[in-house]
């Protein structure tokens, strides 16, 4: 009983937990896709946000700048006209112009060489060193001899955002050059992308930066220093930012940290639809982390264990249940009802299991018979002989207590199975047997005396032997001992060496 009950309990959880595991693996894979698949669509929305407000930026700026734009131009145009006057540039008095103005004025030679300024951090710089292809762009805006009006751009030797306008000199040798500090402009305190990208950051917690690169690989941002562009990132960065400036499609690459964290870089391309200068090409920059699907897993970890926990607990509840339930049935199925030993069900799966475990000392089955217990039920009823049968069966239950398991195959025929079995145990337990039946014999119960037991025993004696050969051996051996007389016991074993086999009978 307690066997099954615990191969029950085990079968219930087990089932529980591979019930629960399987369910729970599913749905924490449907969780991640769906989390995955979330995250998709948000990165989407927020990237189509920062491109519609990147447009809406450079539209703003483009058709509200127009003021700024005439007020650059004329200054530009004032330098022109004093070309022709006096084509020495070095010799003109640029903080004159400078004088009133927020600005600042350059003068660049045919080499691109910053030759006159106001800015003098800027004086000596050469952009065929540091800007190859802005330095190209620049010798077109010399050639062309136009007015050129660039949208915000980022100042090489600062790292601070400015506006930058151009003009040629007459003769195309130098090019003039004005420029305005962004935050001294009114309109980009108003219309700037920074503060919405702070404010996309803030929104979303899986959105961990986001930046603007212009072409020549800058970061967009009056809060960064001159050196921080491209160059100082890792080559895979560098090598997403020029596909993606290349193939003007969106590109990119993961990065796995500890604990399954891992940071997703992203660079979408963006053009301006107005033309101005060498910034409106431009690269946008997103990182992103996945910290909310590790915390809705890790819930989902927390809610597994709990689950787990109850479906454990549900199982013992279950098993009280059933055990309940089913107390009858398992009785029946495992021990005889009249007298509460195991019946021949239990006994074939006990002793079999027995016979198959080879590190085990051999086995021993001693079968009994009550004598003349026919005369019992003849005489004196069946209700009497069911009670000499329990009887008996206590007999043998506080012979062999836990060392032996009892079994009542029918009638008032029994058995005793014993593991580890030696000849000197077999003969201990069948003395003590017949000493009890004895016993009752000498008692007040009358019907006890005309009562005796013979025994058989037979003990395994090879490890391939079978329940039915040792059976038959121990059943030749009881009907030995009821041909001798009876109030006995026999071993019953084979003799190989002789070519026989022969019954050892032992009279008590």
């Amino acid at each position: 009983m307690k066997n099954l009950r615990f191969k029950l309990l085990v079968s219930l959880t087990v089932f529980a937990v591979v019930l629960v595991t399987v369910v729970a693996f599913t749905n924490r894979g449907l969780l991640r896709k769906d989390i995955q698949t979330q995250a998709q669509n948000t990165w989407g929305l927020i990237e189509n946000h920062i491109l519609a407000d990147m447009q809406t930026v450079d539209y703003a700026h483009y058709y509200l700048e127009s003021e700024l734009s005439k007020q650059l131009e004329a200054e530009l145009q004032k330098m022109y006209d004093l070309y022709e006057e006096n084509p020495n540039v070095l010799s003109w008095d640029l903080e004159a112009f400078k004088q009133n103005q927020n600005m600042e004025y350059y003068i660049l030679d045919d080499e691109n060489t910053v030759i006159h300024t106001t800015f003098t951090k800027d004086l000596g710089l050469n952009f065929n060193d540091c800007c190859k292809k802005f330095a190209n762009l620049l010798d077109e805006r010399r050639m062309s001899g136009e007015f050129f009006n660039d949208g915000i751009d980022i100042s090489t030797q600062t790292g601070q955002l400015w506006k930058y306008s151009y003009l040629a000199t007459p003769d195309k040798k130098y090019l003039m050059e004005i420029g305005v500090n962004a935050t001294d402009i009114l309109l980009f305190e108003k219309f700037n992308f920074f503060d919405t990208a702070i404010n996309l950051v803030s929104k979303y917690d899986d959105l961990l930066e986001v930046k603007i690169i212009n072409s020549g690989g800058f970061f967009l941002d009056d809060q960064w220093d001159v050196n921080d562009n491209i160059k100082e990132k890792s080559p895979e960065f560098q090598a997403a930012f020029k596909q993606a400036r290349q193939t003007s499609k969106a590109v990119e690459y993961k990065i796995k940290l500890e604990d399954g964290y891992v940071e997703t870089y992203r660079f979408i391309p963006y053009n301006s639809m107005q033309e101005r200068g060498f910034s409106t090409k431009r690269v946008i920059f997103a990182k992103y982390g996945n910290g909310t699907e590790l915390a809705l897993l890790k819930k989902n970890t927390q809610q597994f264990w709990i689950i787990l926990f109850v479906s454990v607990i549900t199982s013992f509840i279950l098993l009280v249940v059933i055990s309940r339930l089913l107390t009858g049935t398992i009785k029946l199925a495992t021990f005889d009802p009249l007298t509460g030993v195991n019946n021949r069900t239990s006994y074939l799966s006990y002793i079999e299991g027995l016979l198959k475990r080879k590190k085990n000392g051999y086995v021993g089955l001693l079968v009994l018979d009550l004598d003349n217990f026919k005369q019992v039920n003849d005489q004196y009823g069946h209700i009497k002989g069911d009670e000499i049968l329990v009887e008996m069966a206590n007999i043998l239950m506080d012979t062999v207590k836990k060392e032996g398991f009892v079994v009542r195959f029918g009638g008032d025929e029994f058995a005793i199975v014993v593991e580890n079995a030696t000849v000197e145990k077999m003969k201990e337990i069948s003395n003590e047997v017949i000493a009890s039946v004895h016993h009752k014999k000498n008692s007040e119960n009358v019907i006890w005396g005309f009562l005796t037991v013979s025994i058989g025993c037979a003990i395994q004696e090879e490890e391939r032997e079978t329940e039915v050969s040792l059976f038959m051996r121990a059943d030749k051996a009881l009907y030995k001992s009821k041909n001798s007389g009876k109030d006995r016991y026999s071993f019953f074993k084979c003799e190989e060496q002789l070519g026989k086999v022969s019954a050892v009978t032992i009279q008590q």
